[in-house]
């Protein structure tokens, strides 16, 4: 897909919410999400005289959305072609998931030591909601919210850290490959096997284990990103990503 398909998105925000927010907020949220929940596709075409028709408004509040989505990563300006959902090459998704193994397992330290107990219902919350999804019939719409609640988990857990930078930081990085990811979640990934992973990195942060929490992490991260290299090889997309190279994404915690 090239082209910015209307009946694809998500719907579009209330009067309400737009009377209440600045435009080019609501617009930046809107199309983020939309990204986020694979609505918009890597390398789809955003077209302002469109987006502009749908929200009413003028090309300010839009280029003021599009500049801060192109800020984090998630578009990319192309001279004379205008704004894309970004699409990365292999060798970039791999970077950010380098990246990523080090900065989660150390968010994940951190948000252990900072952690309220109010933070511990929020993400209990979040892994109770999954595990439900996960032991019901699952099909499409179920994933899709499941995979909602996983971003929500690790959003809610990076959160506790009560670190604006380091939270910024691992959000945009996830933000990155989210669109990627889930073409992991729709060749059938195993939930159930992701639902471990979760399920003892909470157990660790509600015990306070910082230590293991960071470990946790990073091996979650980890297995991720090899699932996600086994599925581009299964499509015979990234050949040359080796597996091997996965394997050791950076320097662990001592």
């Amino acid at each position: 897909m090239t082209e910015l398909q209307s009946a694809a998105l998500p719907g579009k925000p209330s009067s309400d919410e737009i009377s209440h927010s600045p435009l080019s907020k609501v617009i930046h949220q809107w199309l983020r999400e939309a990204i986020l929940a694979g609505k918009l596709r890597p390398g789809q075409v955003l077209r302002q005289e469109e987006l502009a028709a749908r929200f009413k408004a003028s090309r300010v509040p839009l280029r003021e959305a599009l500049n801060h989505l192109e800020a984090e990563g998630l578009v990319t300006l192309r001279p004379r072609r205008g704004y894309a959902v970004t699409s990365l090459d292999s060798g970039e998704l791999l970077e950010i998931f380098q990246l990523r193994v080090v900065i989660e397992e150390h968010a994940g330290y951190v948000a252990t030591l900072t952690r309220t107990d109010r933070d511990v219902r929020a993400v209990e919350a979040c892994l109770k909601a999954m595990d439900k999804i996960v032991a019901g019939e699952l099909n499409a719409t179920q994933r899709e919210r499941w995979s909602a609640l996983n971003r929500k988990f690790h959003e809610t857990l990076v959160t506790s850290s009560g670190r604006k930078q380091l939270t910024r930081v691992v959000d945009n990085l996830r933000a990155k490959a989210e669109a990627y990811i889930r073409i992991e979640l729709a060749m059938g990934q195993d939930l159930e096997e992701i639902q471990v992973d979760h399920r003892a990195i909470f157990a660790a942060f509600k015990a306070g284990d910082a230590t293991t929490v960071g470990r946790l992490c990073r091996a979650h991260c980890e297995r991720t990103a090899l699932n996600f290299v086994r599925v581009l090889h299964a499509k015979g997309l990234a050949e040359d990503l080796p597996e091997s190279m996965v394997l050791d994404l950076g320097p662990k915690r001592d």
